[in-house]
């Protein structure tokens, strides 16, 4: 064979030129692909996520990491998820379990905190990294070997209530609160009282906290309180409990006999309305107050079916629990407990309120208000307060 200017050309050494060129190229698109893989492999994390019992908050925290991770190009995030079954047990088994297979992050909502404290030493021991969500666990004695927390300051949560109660002359009240062990109930019953004990309001001879700890009957009370809580509840999100405390109020005290109803969570505020209109009780007779904030209760403000909410969402748990994780595994400082921000909203201002709420229940609004900047997520905000406590 000849080139074009007429001299022979070896096909045997041709061929071999053009086989040593396919293997370099090949050699150089494998060593790129290994490359690429030994990143995937460095920035993958598992990170084990326990939660107590089944609860939607839970699972929306939950959902908030697994689709920022999702969709965040710098990682690569498995999340094992576990629901316990509100044991202290069930929580150091999954912590330990975590542990034995090596994840690379343990996030728990905890059972309680000397539970807490266990799985904290646990994970020490280990080399692994354990973050709280939901509720504190400062008063244990290593607090400060976590590596990170979220949790409401659920006493201001029931205060922001409080004072729209108050500045409504509101006075007797059936109290709903929910079924939590961990006293985040108690606590917002507190902060509620405490918003008439702070403007010098008299509690019938008793202060904010021994009512809220003691339940007192009205019965017991010296007569010169401002407000009165005169019907004690529990309910769940889970089962219809709310709405049937809400029929014994009313079967037990009148229509007459209360002007408010404060209900700790959406979802039970979601059976008490229903009770109500079914009773024939107008809404706008009475003070219906309710922490959550849910998507549905934005239109309930607007409808005038309640008198005020308090816009608590688990996503701002969820996205500052990300950033935490994310600056953990880069080694970079981060804020590492810290309070999210409530926004109370009523019935008077909640066209005005409505652009600043943060959406719980639809991740895909959440994660799309995060991408536009809608609302404060960012870990520095000041929106967002450190909890002192853990320092």
């Amino acid at each position: 064979m000849k080139d074009k200017s007429g001299a022979s050309i070896d096909i045997p050494v041709l061929a071999a030129v053009l086989l040593l060129v396919a293997l370099l190229a090949c050699a150089c698109d494998n060593t790129a692909a290994a490359k690429e893989r030994d990143e995937d492999d460095v920035n993958r994390k598992v990170i084990g996520f326990y939660a107590d019992e089944e609860d939607p908050y839970y699972r929306q925290i939950n959902d908030v990491i697994a689709r920022a991770s999702a969709e965040d190009p710098d990682t690569n995030w498995e999340i094992d998820f576990r629901v316990g079954k509100g044991t202290a047990e069930g929580q150091l088994k999954a912590v330990e379990d975590f542990i034995t297979k090596g994840h690379d992050a343990v996030v728990a909502i905890q059972n309680n905190p000397d539970t807490t404290g266990e799985c904290i030493a646990k994970c020490k021991a280990a080399g692994i990294p354990y973050f709280g969500a939901v509720y504190d666990f400062y008063a244990v004695p290593n607090a400060k070997d976590s590596a990170g927390s979220t949790a409401y300051d659920f006493v201001y949560g029931g205060y922001l209530a409080g004072l729209d109660a108050l500045n409504r002359g509101v006075q007797r009240v059936v109290n709903i609160e929910g079924a939590s062990r961990q006293g985040t109930d108690t606590a917002r019953t507190l902060g509620f009282l405490k918003a008439y004990e702070d403007a010098g309001m008299s509690l019938g001879g008793y202060t904010a906290e021994q009512i809220a700890a003691e339940k007192p009957p009205v019965s017991r009370l010296d007569g010169t309180q401002a407000v009165e809580i005169v019907f004690w509840a529990s309910g769940s999100r889970i089962d219809d409990s709310a709405g049937q405390a809400m029929k014994d109020a009313i079967s037990l005290l009148g229509k007459n006999g209360f002007d408010a109803v404060f209900i700790h969570n959406d979802s039970m505020a979601e059976d008490v309305i229903k009770v109500m209109a079914a009773a024939g009780l107008a809404s706008d007779r009475y003070w219906i107050g309710a922490i959550d904030g849910w998507e549905m209760s934005w239109n309930w403000a607007e409808d005038g079916k309640i008198t005020m909410d308090v816009n608590q969402p688990a996503t701002l748990e969820g996205i500052l629990l990300y950033q935490q994780l994310k600056a953990y595994f880069n080694g970079e400082a981060y804020r590492a407990h810290l309070r999210p921000y409530f926004t109370p909203y009523t019935k008077d201002d909640i066209r005005k309120q409505w652009p600043t709420l943060v959406p719980t229940t639809d991740i895909n609004a959440f994660m799309q208000g995060y991408k536009d900047g809608a609302f404060a997520t960012d870990i520095n905000d000041p929106k967002f307060t450190d909890i002192e406590a853990y320092r």
